[in-house]
């Protein structure tokens, strides 16, 4: 997540929190025109203890 990030000029994700938490920075309201600006995760793994990020 970090190369992506660096790779799209991404400053504002918070590493040290759980990307698939739904806190902090790592969702956005603002939209911008061809880009999504949010990490998407899929949490139905091992009854909902893993997830992995999706988009």
């Amino acid at each position: 997540m970090k190369e992506i990030a660096k790779k799209l000029g991404k400053k504002d994700w918070d590493f040290r929190i759980d990307p698939c938490s739904g806190e902090s920075n790592w969702t956005s309201s603002v939209q911008v025109s061809g880009f999504e600006n949010a990490v998407t995760c899929n949490c139905s793994f091992a009854n909902a203890t893993i997830c992995h990020i999706v988009s």
